[in-house]
């Protein structure tokens, strides 16, 4: 696994591989490597671990190294070319000391020039230090592996030493740099060119990683010596394709599989489980690495495998909970080091990452977090429930400690978040309300209605329509949200759902948001209900009135089992016999106000005579490309998600590539379809210049016929015009992203996307699927008009090559969580309103509007959550040989937010004890949770030391009832009362803070009653 010297190599994003590839280089080849900004701090640390010998460019001295050509491997940051940088003459006259054996220079004033350089006195040298002794001056600088000593006779310079561990060496003469970092240097918006030139006149070898497209990219090119490793693809010039890809495993089949065929290096933290699990497996060609680096993902190079935690924590995960974990955590787990966070008491910070603290001989863990000005705090682990992830602006600006600005937000968002979730939620959890009748599940009809399907399911499938039956099944109405990537096959999933209501003779609806998938669908329906009896109708715009008439009759007298129609369906004159599915396909396409329309369809099927006050349909919604807010929903519980994630075994991923719009790439990637009598999609979404790009093609290719197709066109025009392009009439589609949700094109493997910048992830990502979705290789080729486009633009451009692979689509999602602006998950920009809402809230808010509603239909007083908090001097902490990664323990500490029954904690203690011993610190652990869950019942907020007291605060408004039932399970009597929400004792009552957790914990122990037998 190496790359060639001086050549061009495509390489996927993943940085653990491309580390590797630049540790392997840097051994053989002294190298300067400059890369992206964002991307050093993660790579140094993999490089670190690799034991690489590269040292960072972070300050002037290290630059100077760079410039005067040092024999050293180093890497840089690619915003240092923008920076003001001084020239060799003014580096050499400012910025730097020079001692010569004999020169005349007094101890002190040399003393005063390394002050001024900011190097400091210390007695420990560590780096960019000295220290004076007698006539002798140590300097020690950063990275270096030698001190300089110089020694002075009285005001001359007598020797100067390179000091190493073992031995010196006597030099002539030194010079030395003063210590200021980079960032220090003025910003400039134009790109140093001179560092390109020092570069070449030195012949330094460098290896261009990763740059940011948007940024100068060739001036870049126009250093001598170049080695560049990209992610993304280019056909301007030749690169070398070193075959490293992703890889995704999601089982121990899959795992055992993979194993056996490649040479495997592990890189995890639970060396002795993967040891074991090899040897008990008989695998032979396999190394094990211990690596705590968190966050490495796996990937494959040739016939290599690298498997990290990425995947073997998914596979050996521990599952602590017999209920499901919020939902939540899935956000949670996406935060990595130096990500933007939100913490409920302070707003946007950066986690830095977890940090271990003694605090009175006991080890605690914290999440160390940084604020404006360099603020920082350490907040418990235990309350990382505080915290979740930053999705809105790119580049947020952090807010300091002592700043009211958050308090203000805060109840701003508060008021914004009710107005807009009032309505949307009253639906959404009447529904989790509702008791309703249950569909009966024929399992022989429905293995009889799956067998006559042309392909087999896989097991995701198998998986899904599981649970939909199950949902259907149930005496709650369904709303579950189908996820997974284009062509898997989601209609045949659909159709199983449907068949269900039909042998339970329901009713049901097929929703489409463009009429023609809705005729595809009726197409599909008739091809596999049609042998089964089934009543299908179709209603769209373009049925005539008669017609249309007819079939809402019929709908109305139950003569039809499904039908099949776009937003008509919305009409109110649209009235059902019995109602009981509903299916949304390309949910994404609809608007916010459409869907609450669908589901205040179920107010218009009342009926008086039904056990039923309001008969909501099941509803089933569908899409290749869900919106964040659909799938924040659906990560929040709101909705239940079924993902699929295994595509069929025949489909091959979508190569995809970026380049500047040019002719020649044009006619290369059309002329390699034509020569095999195949078609082309070429996408250009403005209509008012579309006709000047028919023109710009039809020069480039005379011979050719070309079709255009958008949305302005009349109706009949538009659907003959594609069909006559499917029918080969045409050898290019040029069209708008009229196309995005359109039929299957079987000769069509090119889709050309002009200015692909302005598109969202999931409109690329839908439209490159619309080549031919078969065992053939589809290629996309995306274009950009401008030599700068703006960041979103260019993030969006590198993330939609990354995740080409074929489970892509939901990390898409993900992305798209984080790249779109956050309006979009809390519906508003899709409202056409916008507002300042923090994400948080907004789901708070919509949990506390479910409880109230269960409280108003139960008529039940409301259950509060107190969540204690027991600030003792306890030995209480779990150490990391209980975790598979670092992932798993945030993990972990999150789920410790759903605990509310003593089971759950029991059942995670029983996990641990099997799987490892269990040592007295993680005993007091659990013990505190189960206190805590205890106090809570109690309204207690937090038990805490004061002085020479231990107390217990109780919320605010705790009534005197409450406070009494406490102090009745204190059988020693040893509380005082403060105040209504305050009670105290006295430290003397007990030897330590241990003492007096167990008294607390006596507290509230089962009492076993004994048992008189008469004599």
């Amino acid at each position: 696994m190496n790359i060639q010297y001086q050549k061009k190599h495509i390489n996927t994003w993943n940085i653990f591989s491309r580390s590797i590839l630049i540790n392997n280089f840097t051994n053989k080849i002294n190298t300067l490597i400059i890369t992206r900004d964002e991307d050093i701090n993660k790579k140094l640390k993999i490089l670190d671990y690799l034991k690489s010998k590269i040292t960072i460019v972070d300050n002037f001295s290290t630059l100077i190294d760079v410039l005067y050509n040092k024999n050293k491997s180093y890497i840089i940051w690619q915003k240092a070319f923008y920076k003001k940088i001084p020239n060799k003459y003014q580096i050499e006259n400012n910025f730097s000391l020079k001692l010569k054996k004999n020169d005349y220079y007094k101890i002190d004033d040399v003393i005063k020039k390394l002050n001024d350089f900011w190097y400091k006195y210390r007695d420990y040298l560590e780096g960019w230090d000295y220290k004076k002794q007698w006539d002798l001056l140590y300097i020690k600088i950063k990275n270096s592996n030698h001190k300089i000593v110089i020694s002075f006779f009285w005001d001359i310079v007598e020797n100067i030493f390179l000091q190493f561990n073992e031995n010196q060496l006597d030099i002539e003469y030194i010079t030395i740099w003063e210590n200021k970092s980079l960032n220090n240097f003025e910003d400039t918006s134009n790109f140093n060119t001179e560092l390109i030139d020092i570069i070449n006149s030195n012949n330094t070898n460098v290896i261009v990683d990763n740059l940011d497209i948007n940024k100068d990219y060739d001036l870049f090119l126009k250093i001598n010596n170049i080695t560049t490793l990209e992610s993304l693809k280019n056909i301007n010039y030749k690169q070398l394709d070193l075959k490293i890809t992703d890889i995704f495993i999601n089982n121990i089949d899959n795992l055992l599989e993979n194993i056996k065929i490649y040479k495997t290096n592990f890189y995890t933290k639970n060396t002795n489980t993967i040891k074991s699990f090899c040897e008990y497996n008989n695998i032979e060609k396999y190394i094990i690495n211990k690596s705590t680096i968190p966050h490495l993902k796996s990937f494959k190079a040739w016939n290599e495998l690298f498997i990290c935690d990425d995947v073997l924590s998914r596979i050996f995960a521990k599952k602590r909970l017999k209920k499901s974990i919020s939902q939540n955590v899935d956000l949670m787990l996406q935060i990595k080091p130096w990500d933007y966070v939100v913490h409920i008491d302070h707003w946007v910070w950066i986690f830095t990452w977890i940090v271990s603290k003694e605090i009175y001989w006991n080890k605690k863990e914290f999440l160390e977090i940084s604020y404006k000005n360099n603020d920082k705090i350490f907040t418990p682990i235990t309350s990382i429930w505080r915290v979740s992830k930053y999705i809105w602006k790119e580049n947020p600006t952090l807010t300091s400690l002592n700043s009211k600005e958050w308090s203000k937000k805060i109840n701003k968002a508060s008021e914004d978040a009710e107005k807009i979730a009032k309505d949307l939620l009253e639906i959404y959890a009447k529904r989790s309300l509702l008791q309703w009748q249950e569909f009966i599940i024929d399992k022989q009809k429905m293995s009889k209605f799956q067998d006559s399907f042309e392909f087999n399911y896989t097991q995701d499938q198998i998986n899904a329509i599981d649970e939909i039956l199950s949902d259907l099944s149930n005496k709650k109405p369904m709303d579950r949200i189908l996820i997974w990537d284009v062509w898997f096959w989601k209609t045949e999933v659909a159709f199983n759902a449907i068949y269900a209501s039909f042998i339970n003779k329901k009713q049901s609806v097929l929703i489409s948001p463009l009429v023609v998938l809705a005729y595809e669908h009726y197409s599909k329906a008739i091809d596999r209900f049609a042998w089964l009896g089934m009543n299908i109708e179709i209603l769209t715009r373009f049925e005539t009135a008669s017609k249309a008439k007819q079939i809402l009759s019929n709908l109305k007298s139950w003569k039809i089992d499904l039908v099949i129609w776009t937003h008509r369906l919305l009409w109110k004159e649209v009235v059902y016999n019995d109602l009981w599915l509903l299916v949304i396909d390309e949910e994404h396409k609809f608007w916010v106000s459409e869907k609450e329309k669908i589901n205040e369809i179920a107010w218009r099927n009342y009926k008086p005579w039904s056990n039923f006050s309001h008969k909501f349909p099941h509803v089933l919604s569908m899409s290749a490309t869900p919106i964040p807010r659909s799938l924040n929903m659906a990560l929040n519980s709101i909705k239940w998600v079924s993902i699929l994630r295994n595509p069929p075994p025949w489909r091959k991923p979508i190569e995809t590539y970026v380049s500047i719009f040019d002719d020649n790439i044009i006619i290369d990637a059309c002329k390699k379809e034509f020569d095999r009598w195949w078609q082309v999609f070429f996408v250009h979404n403005r209509v008012a210049t579309i006709e000047w790009m028919l023109n710009y093609l039809q020069k480039l290719f005379p011979s050719k016929k070309i079709i255009v197709t958008h949305w302005q066109l009349e109706w009949d025009e538009l659907e003959n015009r594609i069909i006559d392009f499917k029918n080969k009439k045409y050898d290019i589609l040029l069209s708008s992203t009229v196309i995005e949700n359109w039929i299957d094109f079987p000769n069509v493997n090119t889709i050309i996307i002009n200015d692909a910048y302005k598109f969202w992830i999931s409109q690329i990502h839908q439209l490159r699927w619309r080549v031919w979705r078969s065992d053939k290789q589809g290629y996309c080729l995306l274009l950009f008009n401008k030599e700068k486009i703006n960041p979103d633009s260019a993030k969006r451009l590198q993330t939609i090559v990354e995740y080409s692979h074929l489970w892509a689509w939901f990390e898409l999602s993900l992305k798209d969580l984080e790249i779109r602006w956050w309006g979009d998950i809390l519906w508003i920009k899709q409202s056409w309103n916008s507002s300042d809402i923090w994400i948080n809230t907004f789901l708070k808010l919509l949990e506390e509007k479910i409880e109230e509603l269960k409280i108003k239909n139960k008529n039940t007083p409301k259950k509060e959550i107190i969540k204690t908090n027991i600030e003792l001097n306890i030995d209480a902490f779990l150490d990391d040989i209980y975790f598979d990664s670092d992932i798993d323990k945030l993990n972990f500490y999150k789920e410790i937010e759903s605990f509310e029954e003593i089971e759950d904690i029991n059942n995670v203690y029983n996990e641990f004890s099997q799987e490892n011993k269990i040592n007295s610190s993680a005993k007091n652990f659990f013990r505190i949770l189960k206190l805590r869950l205890k106090l809570w019942e109690y309204f207690v907020l937090n038990v805490k030391k004061v002085w020479i007291n231990y107390e217990l605060n109780f919320k605010k408004d705790i009534s005197i009832d409450d406070l009494k039932k406490f102090l009745d399970k204190d059988s020693k009597v040893i509380f005082s009362v403060v105040s209504i929400d305050k009670i105290r004792t006295n430290t003397k009552n007990f030897k330590d803070d241990f003492s007096f957790f167990e008294y607390l914990e006596s507290m509230f122990a089962v009492k076993k009653k004994i048992k008189l037998i008469k004599k």
